[in-house]
């Protein structure tokens, strides 16, 4: 497993594609050089889905061919990963937009004032702004955001601060401008769903959308610790741990050796992992025993095998001596070189295993694990071993679905320059018909934790 815990730093490719200010030439680039080196693409175009995939491949590239601006260009970029589903599958921008300045007439503007709520242009207000989304076909643009009053000097009236791009039924791209970068999301406005107020704005003397309250803490002073514990009673530990990274794993350990003594003879204990997200696996090492009752079965992981990807890893390794010891980072590198004059091949970075510990401990008895919508990466690991203990009870909401492809590479791009960050390892979960991908680890008890009473539905578990 420690091949596998390596390979979890981010990697670069130093390949930089130049590219001519051509956004079918970009679009191209970009979709040769995910098919031959994005470890998922394998699984995700298949004869199955071959026929999607090429017709919204031929579609995208008829777009490419029309649009002039970087900025569309790469919203177009962004489309494209979509398709393949995979949050490890991103789209960084590296360049300052040229801003764009509209001008409204007093008649546009006196219409866009008389526009109904239910509309989507109008006038709308959020933060000291006052922008006018007025329909503005340029490219994939259908409204651009126009301010009309702006409560900082580096937007002035005329300014566009954010464009929507219609993208099927009541779905848009929104286009961000607003920290003078580009910044891409995408929102519902439709009769069901106000994207544009769940991000703040709102139109003058429209009804304010209630928030959504945050998820409850356990208590009221557990919010904004990263890590804590509480003695909920004498039999019962409440944990909460609410982040596998490696940088703040010692807060973690302090944690739990200040709480030893009540951790190894307490009955019952709840573990807390909401809104933990990737890391390494030593914060896993380390609740091991805790949760242990029998062999637990750890499903390895493939690395897709190109010059591209060995090269990127040949890098990190290069930077790594050193730092690790020498013959953990030559054991990676010569796995890594199994793949040497192949082109998308899989080649095994370990394999699969039984993890055995001496014996199960007798404390804790009973183990809840708390889980939500926010948990990914290194955390829906843990919660796949933890799964398997007889004595481990999964309560919550499903987790976010983002661990079958892993290890993130990245390529650059210029002109203008951006980034795409992509995974060049598979999980053998995968092939067996296993992966968790875009559904999560799912709860054995499901939990609503924007009920004040949810605590009291995890101490009927014990």
């Amino acid at each position: 497993m420690k091949a596998i815990a390596v390979l979890l730093l981010l990697v670069s490719n130093t390949v930089v594609y130049a590219q001519e200010c051509d956004c079918r030439k970009k679009f191209d680039s970009v979709s040769v050089y995910l098919r031959k080196n994005y470890v998922g693409f394998i699984d995700k175009v298949t004869p199955v889905t071959q026929q999607a995939y090429t017709g919204m491949l031929s579609k995208m590239r008829l777009q490419a061919a029309t649009i002039k601006g970087a900025t569309h260009c790469l919203l177009l970029v962004d489309r494209y990963l979509h398709f393949f589903r995979d949050e490890h599958l991103t789209l960084q921008t590296g360049y300052v937009p040229v801003k764009e300045n509209l001008s409204l007439t007093p008649a546009q503007l006196e219409l866009l004032e008389k526009q109904p709520q239910s509309g989507i242009a109008g006038v709308y207000q959020s933060a000291g702004y006052k922008v006018a989304v007025v329909k503005n076909l340029k490219g994939l643009r259908t409204y651009a955001a126009v301010i009309l009053e702006s409560p900082v000097p580096t937007w002035k009236p005329g300014d566009v601060l954010f464009e929507l791009a219609a993208n099927g039924p009541d779905k848009f791209d929104l286009i961000d401008y607003a920290d003078q970068r580009v910044r891409f999301d995408t929102l519902t406005i439709g009769k069901q769903r106000d994207g544009l107020a769940a991000l703040g704005w709102q139109k003058p003397g429209g009804i304010v959308s209630a928030k959504q309250s945050g998820e409850m803490p356990a208590f009221a002073d557990e919010a904004g610790a990263p890590f804590f514990f509480r003695q909920i009673n004498d039999s019962t530990g409440y944990l909460r741990l609410s982040s596998f990274d490696a940088a703040t794993y010692p807060q973690a350990d302090s944690v739990m050796n200040t709480h030893d003594d009540f951790l190894r003879r307490s009955p019952n204990l709840v573990i807390d992992v909401r809104n933990s997200g990737a890391g390494t696996d030593k914060l896993i090492e380390r609740l091991r025993p805790m949760l242990y009752t029998q062999p637990v079965r750890i499903t390895g992981a493939d690395f897709f095998a190109t010059p591209d990807n060995i090269a990127a890893w040949g890098h990190v390794l290069d930077e790594q001596t050193g730092k690790l010891p020498d013959e953990y980072v030559e054991q990676i590198r010569a796995l890594i070189h199994q793949g040497d004059g192949l082109q998308g091949r899989l080649v095994s970075m370990g394999p699969d295993e039984n993890m055995i510990l001496p014996s199960p401990l007798p404390a804790p008895a009973k183990v809840v694990v708390l889980m939500n919508g926010q948990c990914n990466n290194t955390t829906e690991q843990f919660l796949l071993e933890a799964a398997q203990s007889q004595k481990v009870k999964l309560m919550g909401t499903p987790t976010s679905g983002a661990l079958d492809y892993a290890n993130v590479s990245e390529v650059h791009f210029s002109a203008p320059d951006f980034t795409i960050h992509y995974p060049v390892t598979r999980s053998r979960r995968v092939a067996m018909g296993q992966g968790i991908d875009n559904k999560g680890v799912q709860p054995v008890v499901k939990l609503n934790f924007h009920s004040a009473g949810w605590l009291e539905e995890v101490m009927k578990q014990f």
